[in-house]
C-alpha cells in the first residue's frame, strides 16, 4: 500500500512537470518516471512497451530495474511465444496478476522473461492514443512474496500511463511536423526548379520568335510572329506572378492586367493607351486569369493591326473596376466601330480566340457593335 504520508496529487504533478520539459530524448522521461513509480509503489521494475507495426510483438522502449539501478530497452516479446498474454493485452484492460509464474496469461514467458528477472507480480496498464491500444506500461515486483495492487495504486498507475502516452503523442507530432517541414522544403525546391526551367523555356521561345521576326522584317509572317510573341509573353507574365507570390494556384487580377498593359506600352510605343486599373483584392485561379490575359492580348493586338493608330486622336482605354458585387474589365478605343458578331462569322483567328476564351470561363461578355467600340467582361 502507498504510505499515507505520500501525496499522490503532488507525485502526479511532479511527473507531469517531467512531461512538460519537451525533451526529444524519451529515455530521460521514462527513466525519471520509472524511478518515481518504483519508489512510490515499492516495486523493483517498471517497463514501457510498444506494439510493432503489425502487432506481432511488443518492444520495450524503457526498462528500469531499481535493484540494479539500470536502464535498458529493445527487449522483444513475440506474440507467437505468448499468445495468451497477447490475447489478454488486446482486451485493453488493466492486468492484475499476483503470481505471473502460475497465471494462464503469463506463465508462457517464465523461462524467457519472468524467472530470469525474478518477477513474481505485475500490473499492466494499457497505453492508448486516440482510443487505440499502442502498448503497455508494466509494473513488476520481484522476489517470492506476491503483491496485490490497491485501487488507489491502480488509479495512480493509470494516471502515469496517461502522462506517458501524452508525451509519446507530443513526440510523434513533433516527428510528423519535422517530416512535413522537410517535405515542404523539398516541394519548394522542386517548384523553384520547375519555375526556373519553365521560365527558361518561355524565354527561349520568345527569343526564337524575336529572331524569326527580325529575319522577316516587313513581311506578313512578321506580323504573325509578333502576335505569337505577345501571346507567349502573356503566359510568361502569369507564370512570373504565380512564382513571385508563391501562391502557385491563383493570381491577383489587377496586378496581372497591369503587367500585360505595361508590356504593350513598352513594346508598341505607337499605341496610345489610357490605363485605369483599380487595385482589387481579387484572386482568380491561374486558368481563369490566363484566359482573361489572352483575351486582353488579342484585343490590343487587334487595335494595333486594325485601329487608326497613326491618328493623333486615336487611343485605347483599359479599365478594371468594381461595380457593386461584380468586377468589370473593359477595353475600348476611339476609332471606327465594327460589329464583332458579324466579323466573327468570317472565322478570323483573333476574334474567334477572344470569343472561345470568354465562353470557356464564367464571365458575362459583351462585344463591340457599329455604335459602341467597347469590349466588356463582367464577373
Amino acid at each position: 500500500m502507498i504510505p499515507s504520508s505520500i501525496n499522490l496529487l503532488e507525485e502526479l504533478d511532479s511527473a507531469s512537470s517531467i512531461h512538460c520539459l519537451k525533451r526529444d530524448d524519451i529515455d530521460v522521461l521514462i527513466e525519471a518516471c520509472a524511478k518515481r513509480i518504483t519508489h512510490l509503489l515499492e516495486i523493483e521494475r517498471c517497463n514501457a512497451w510498444l506494439f510493432n507495426a503489425n502487432h506481432t510483438a511488443i518492444v520495450s522502449f524503457g526498462e528500469y530495474d531499481k535493484n540494479k539501478d539500470e536502464f535498458s530497452k529493445n527487449t522483444i516479446i513475440y506474440k507467437s511465444d505468448c499468445p495468451n498474454y497477447f490475447s489478454a493485452l488486446r482486451q485493453n484492460k488493466i492486468l492484475l496478476i499476483p503470481n505471473i509464474r502460475s497465471h494462464k496469461y503469463t506463465k508462457e514467458f517464465n523461462e524467457s522473461y519472468s524467472i530470469p528477472n525474478n518477477i513474481i507480480s505485475l500490473m499492466d496498464i494499457p497505453l492508448r492514443i486516440d482510443g487505440e491500444l499502442i502498448g503497455v506500461l508494466c509494473l513488476e515486483k520481484t522476489g517470492e512474496i506476491e503483491r496485490e495492487f490497491s485501487n488507489e495504486e491502480q488509479t495512480f498507475a493509470m494516471s502515469i500511463g496517461i502522462i506517458l502516452t501524452s508525451s509519446l503523442e507530443a513526440r510523434q507530432r513533433r516527428k510528423v511536423n519535422l517530416l512535413l517541414e522537410e517535405s515542404l522544403k523539398e516541394k519548394d525546391l522542386l517548384i523553384k526548379e520547375i519555375n526556373h526551367r519553365v521560365k527558361n523555356n518561355f524565354s527561349i521561345l520568345i527569343s526564337l520568335l524575336h529572331l524569326a521576326k527580325n529575319k522577316n522584317e516587313g513581311s506578313k509572317e512578321n506580323e504573325v510572329l509578333k502576335e505569337f510573341e505577345q501571346r507567349v509573353i502573356a503566359m510568361l507574365k502569369i507564370h512570373d506572378l504565380l512564382h513571385q507570390t508563391k501562391n502557385y494556384t491563383s493570381v491577383n487580377l489587377s496586378a496581372y492586367i497591369k503587367e500585360i498593359t505595361n508590356e504593350f506600352q513598352q513594346s508598341f510605343a505607337v499605341l496610345k493607351m489610357k490605363v485605369s486599373i483599380d487595385y482589387l483584392e481579387l484572386e482568380l485561379t491561374s486558368r481563369i486569369a490566363l484566359h482573361l490575359g489572352l483575351i486582353v492580348t488579342e484585343i490590343l493586338l487587334n487595335c494595333i493591326k486594325h485601329g487608326e493608330i497613326t491618328s493623333p486622336t486615336y487611343f485605347v482605354e483599359v479599365k478594371l473596376r468594381k461595380n457593386g458585387n461584380n468586377t468589370i474589365l473593359s477595353i475600348s478605343n476611339s476609332g471606327k466601330c465594327f460589329d464583332f458578331n458579324e466579323k466573327l462569322k468570317l472565322n478570323t483567328l483573333g476574334l474567334s480566340l477572344i470569343s472561345d476564351l470568354a465562353n470557356d470561363i464564367d464571365v458575362r461578355a459583351s462585344y463591340p457593335t457599329v455604335d459602341n467600340c467597347i469590349y466588356k467582361f463582367e464577373f
